[in-house]
């Protein structure tokens, strides 16, 4: 009986490791390779730049319009980003601001999490994809749209 709970606890433990391990949001500072990404905001509106990853944070720059960023961590919901004329500089967005584009040489598979653990969901065979950032791990990327809803996909294959 005790083998049984020890070996069940084990097993739970585990699982808890694995979620917690797939979620973008978690992801801490630097916890993805380099990404362009770019923000696409409406004519006159500007979207603040904060110094932390959460909504009270100090304001160090803003974005206007169409910009391009190279991302490169994501946490609770947040993107960390630099500007290319300035890698340097290193601010936080909400991820969700940020959009990439997948265009596959081949096929683009997309998953439902990164890495080995990742189950293949769909596939887009030489089509381009416009995706909104909800986070990154690694080489994954967390991204969203109305056609295929949130998946994973691998930077590295497009």
């Amino acid at each position: 009986m005790i083998r049984a709970m020890i070996g069940t606890v084990a097993v739970l433990a585990g699982f808890a490791v694995v979620e917690r391990s797939v979620d973008a949001s978690t992801g801490q500072a630097g916890s993805c390779t380099p990404t362009d990404a770019y923000a696409l905001l409406p004519q006159g509106e500007i979207a603040p730049v904060a110094a932390d990853p959460k909504l009270d944070a100090a304001v160090v720059g803003a974005l206007r319009g169409r910009v391009v960023v190279t991302m490169s961590g994501s946490q609770g919901g947040w993107a960390r980003i630099s500007l290319p004329e300035s890698p340097q500089f290193h601010g936080w967005v909400p991820a969700d601001l940020l959009r990439v584009e997948a265009r596959a040489n081949g096929p683009l598979s997309l998953y439902d999490r990164p890495g080995p653990l990742g189950h293949k969901l769909a596939t887009l065979d030489g089509e381009a994809g416009s995706f909104r950032v909800l986070g990154c791990r690694g080489s994954w990327l967390h991204v969203v749209n109305a056609r295929t809803g949130a998946v994973w996909i691998d930077k590295t294959r497009y």
